[in-house]
């Protein structure tokens, strides 16, 4: 009979590296910077904050306007709106949240704005162009958040 090798103590498991939240503060970090780069370039526009901007423009000569959405919404009514040129210029921001802009169904969008990690919409149906149409240029960035046209 050979004898049985004495055994171990028990030891506990060597302990599990904790991960460190480094992504966490990263977009934390991308958030702060991109809200205060937007409110310091906002020119006299509507800001909304962790809420939200409801605004109606009737302008008879809409030349352009600006809005900026962070961890809230914007919702922008041109219905009733008229462009006294040829086109105007909405500049939108949405950093972790919205903007919903309503347009006459007969008016054409220009995308000019960029995307990360977000998106920018057209739900509108849209009618052949026809010479005189006015154009909408949409400029301004969604970052983590979304920019939705609808008529």
């Amino acid at each position: 009979m050979q004898p049985t090798p004495p055994s171990a103590p028990n030891q506990p498991a060597a302990p599990r590296p904790r991960s460190s939240g480094g992504s966490g503060i990263v977009v934390g970090l991308i958030a702060l910077l991109a809200f205060i780069y937007l409110v310091d370039h906002s020119n006299g526009g509507d800001v909304a904050v962790f809420g939200g901007v409801d605004r109606h423009i009737p302008a008879q000569d809409f030349h352009g306007a600006q809005c900026t959405a962070v961890f809230g919404s914007c919702k922008i009514d041109l219905r009733d709106a008229q462009i006294a040129g040829r086109e105007a210029v909405l500049e939108t921001y949405a950093v972790f949240g919205g903007v919903e802009i309503r347009i006459p169904e007969e008016w054409q969008v220009v995308n000019n704005g960029i995307a990360v990690f977000g998106g920018v919409g057209d739900h509108r149906r849209h009618p052949p162009k026809l010479p005189g149409t006015k154009t909408l240029v949409l400029d301004g960035a969604a970052v983590f958040g979304g920019v939705e046209v609808k008529d």
